[in-house]
């Protein structure tokens, strides 16, 4: 049977909302994670994305890339982090920089009157008991956003440790798609760009990003502030401060 995906939400975040009222009130402070999510272009070298990467001072980057496996593997040791992936997701594929994750795999989820939905997933062991799952998502053009969403929703409500931080990267098809996701994902996640400057006037900033970074539940993580790393040749990248709490 299939669930509408304000069903779906609200199971989540009651599921989120439990597990969070369980968190120790004492523990060791909150963890600190630069946090980047880049999309590399055709052809682009890797020694030009690892700049980027260290530009950036990341300590984990979820990337997409149409590249293969030699390009990834180059861009992480040129960056000094360990890969996991890539994992292929049609026109692009899909991998995470950081440190050795416990697991990682990459899974296709079917999507209602659209293309299956690549995900590629990697869960971290931060301390004795903090985790922080990192999914990375390509959504192709054409692929319709809600039941995507409900799909990948789903996935995150059975498949994703209830006690884990999670950090996302969601590779959207255009501006208008990726703006489509983040009001859908609102009630659990939060949208990195939340986190940008504000203007003189008092209002953030409208910058337009390829690949989407968000992070839930609030309970579990947080962000401290949040730029753009704009290049002449590359995708403008979004690096925010993620805080991981008790």
């Amino acid at each position: 049977m299939r669930l509408r995906t304000t069903t779906t939400l609200i199971a989540v975040a009651a599921s989120l909302a439990a597990t969070a009222c369980a968190v120790r009130l004492g523990g060791p402070k909150p963890l600190t994670y630069r946090t980047l999510a880049i999309a590399a272009e055709e052809g682009e070298a890797p020694a030009a994305v690892a700049q980027r990467i260290r530009a950036a001072a990341a300590d984990y980057v979820l990337i997409s890339a149409p590249a293969d496996s030699a390009w990834f593997a180059e861009v992480a040791s040129l960056a000094r982090l360990t890969l996991s992936g890539p994992g292929n997701a049609g026109s692009v594929s899909l991998a995470f920089l950081g440190s050795e994750p416990l697991g990682d795999t990459t899974i296709a989820l079917p999507v209602a009157d659209g293309r299956p939905l690549i995900v590629h997933d990697a869960l971290y062991k931060l301390d004795s008991y903090r985790y922080l799952d990192l999914l990375a998502v390509r959504v192709e053009p054409g692929t319709p956003v809600r039941p995507a969403v409900r799909a990948l929703t789903s996935y995150i409500a059975t498949d994703v440790m209830s006690n884990a931080a999670v950090a996302m990267a969601i590779d959207a098809p255009d501006a208008e798609a990726g703006d489509s996701i983040a009001t859908l994902l609102r009630p659990l996640f939060s949208d990195a760009r939340v986190c940008l400057p504000r203007s003189g006037n008092g209002e953030r900033a409208r910058t337009r990003v390829r690949v989407h970074l968000f992070h839930g539940p609030e309970a579990r993580i947080g962000c401290e502030g949040a730029s753009i790393i704009a290049e002449e040749s590359g995708v403008p990248a979004l690096v925010a401060r993620l805080i991981v709490n008790r």
